[in-house]
This record gives structure tokens, C-alpha cells and sequence, in this order.
């Protein structure tokens, strides 16, 4: 069971266990020293320690092979590639402040590039995040620097969870609905396609994957390939909605593939068990042809001949359950 989360306030980050966090998995002062600083810059005020990914005894929201994952409280003043400098040099501020001071914020999930990481910076990923962000994609942008990325914080479960929780399986069940105790707390703003039983739970899941496949073509239509959306395990979320996240891998210069890529994944990949629950793959040649054909054309016109055969086209909650 995860413990209580604790809030550490940024003067605090180059003790002992906090240092940790910061230069993971090395153990460097000097670097520790100088991403404090880049972390003041940005206008982080403090770390909130909670999460199910575990580095060293403290608490974080992920850890990946780039990057670790933390939630923190940001200045509300700060805003996209925002840098203040002016906190730099302010070493006389009060390391007892109150953690209600530092609460005074905006809480965000905040991307700490690990030091044995590959990639140069992190200006990349904030610059593919923004594209998305363009078309209303992707958690918000809110600030990044060399070792740092500051974005909304998205509530919710990785896509992988989706799949086990939503998945068919009746032994996971609360009642008759289908549908978990847990993933019924995650469904935040959709628990209404939850009262009336497993049509609606079918109903969630076709307005979710409908939703991540219209953010796919959206992507494709903008010439932004994400990369990793045949896997995309634990870069989707679904909360309110579903979102696509990090774009550390994503290119404007090679030919995209995000929606043949998330079709897969859906139809014939690890999210299987949610298709084969709905029925969405009953006639497996066309729709590998509608796929192929998108691929060859991808056009709003070829997009929505998918839909139609995955039965997702023109979904509405109204009538989903006649």
C-alpha cells in the first residue's frame, strides 16, 4: 500500500534521501547543486512525494529510461520556457517555511531527465509537446528547461491498466456493471456511462478508443509522428479523456503513423481484449484493407471509413445503449 505522500520544499532537495530524485541514478553533488538551480529557474517551489514508482524509499509518479516522473508545485506565475533567474541568488530564504507556503502553487508532473540518459536535452520533447498541444493534444506545456519539463498533471490510468480493468474479464467486477472499484474511481468525469449496467461500461471504452484514434488522425493531419504508439502501454492515460503523452520520441521529419500504429495496438496488439470485448474486429480483411488504405490516404474521408467498420463512427452516448 503506497504511504502518505510528503511535500519537500526546494531548499531541502540536496539532502539525504532528496538528492536522490534529482540526479537519479547517480549520486552527484556538483550536478545535484546546479539542477536545484535549474529547478529554482523554472519556478518549482517543491516536491510532492507520491506515486507507485519507488526510487530509494521515496514515492514518484514514474520512471522510465530517460526520465523520472515527480509531482511538484510550481510557481503559478511561471509559464512555457519561462526562466527567473532572479531566485538564484536568493540563498537567505527561510529552509523552515511552511508547507502551506509551499503549497501555494500550481501542482504539475514534473520530467527530470536522469543522468545516464541518451537524449541532449529536453527542449526537444517541449517542442513536440507544444506542436500537440496546438491541436489540443497532450498535457499542457507549462514550462521546461536543459533537465527539466513542467506539464499539466493528468489523473487518471496508463493505457495498459485501461486494458486489464476494462478488459472483458467478469471476475474483476463490482455488481453487474463489469467495471472495477478502481476503475470506477478513475473515471472522473465519465462515471455517468457507468449507471445502467455493462452496456454502459461497452459505451466508455468505444467513447475512449474513439477518442484516442481522432487525437492519432489529428496528429497524423499536423505531420507529427509520436513513435511509440504501437506500444503505447504507458503513454496514454485516461482520464476525463484520454491523453497521449510523452513525445521525447516524436518527429516532424519522418512519415506518420499514428493512427495505424494505435489500431493496431487496439485491434491486434496488448489492447485486444478491448476490441475483442466490443466486437470491433468481426470483419479482420476489411479492416486491415480500411488501414491500408488510410495508410496510402490520409484523408478525413479514409479515416472515418475505419471508424464505420469499427463501429466507432458517429458514436453518441444517447444512443449507444438502444
Amino acid at each position: 500500500m503506497q504511504q502518505s505522500s510528503s511535500i519537500v520544499p526546494i531548499e531541502q532537495l540536496l539532502r539525504e534521501p532528496f538528492i536522490d530524485i534529482l540526479v537519479y541514478p547517480s549520486s552527484s553533488v556538483e550536478i545535484a547543486r546546479d539542477r536545484v538551480k535549474e529547478i529554482e529557474s523554472i519556478g518549482v517551489k517543491g516536491l510532492v512525494l507520491e506515486g507507485n514508482s519507488i526510487i530509494n524509499g521515496l514515492h514518484i509518479l514514474g520512471k522510465g529510461c530517460t526520465s523520472i516522473v515527480v509531482k511538484a508545485v510550481l510557481d503559478k506565475k511561471s509559464s512555457v520556457n519561462s526562466v527567473s533567474n532572479d531566485n538564484n541568488n536568493n540563498s537567505s530564504s527561510n529552509s523552515s517555511r511552511s508547507l502551506e507556503d509551499v503549497c501555494d502553487g500550481m501542482v504539475v508532473a514534473l520530467k527530470i531527465m536522469r543522468t545516464d540518459s541518451d537524449r541532449a536535452s529536453m527542449e526537444h520533447e517541449a517542442r513536440m509537446l507544444a506542436i500537440a498541444n496546438g491541436v489540443g493534444i497532450g498535457p499542457r506545456l507549462i514550462a521546461y528547461s536543459m533537465n527539466l519539463l513542467a506539464m499539466e498533471l493528468i489523473d487518471g490510468m496508463h493505457m495498459i491498466e485501461f486494458v486489464k480493468e476494462f478488459g472483458g474479464s467478469s471476475g474483476n467486477s463490482d455488481g453487474n456493471s463489469g467495471i472495477s472499484s478502481k476503475a470506477k474511481d478513475r473515471e472522473g468525469n465519465h462515471n455517468h456511462y457507468t449507471n445502467r449496467g455493462n452496456c454502459n461500461n461497452h459505451a466508455y471504452v468505444k467513447y475512449m478508443l474513439r477518442d484516442i484514434l481522432e487525437q492519432c488522425f489529428l496528429l497524423d493531419s499536423i505531420g507529427l509522428d509520436h513513435g511509440e504508439l504501437g506500444r503505447m502501454d504507458r503513454h496514454v492515460i485516461i482520464g476525463s479523456k484520454a491523453y497521449i503523452i510523452d513525445f521525447e520520441s516524436s518527429s516532424m521529419n519522418r512519415r506518420v503513423t499514428n493512427v495505424t500504429s494505435a489500431a493496431n495496438y487496439i485491434l491486434f496488439g496488448k489492447g485486444r481484449a478491448l476490441a475483442d470485448m466490443l466486437g470491433l474486429c468481426r470483419d479482420k480483411s476489411r479492416i486491415v484493407d480500411a488501414l491500408r488504405m488510410y495508410r496510402l490516404d490520409m484523408c478525413r474521408d479514409k479515416f472515418n471509413q475505419l471508424l464505420t467498420l469499427l463501429g466507432l463512427k458517429f458514436y453518441k452516448e444517447s444512443s449507444a445503449c438502444r
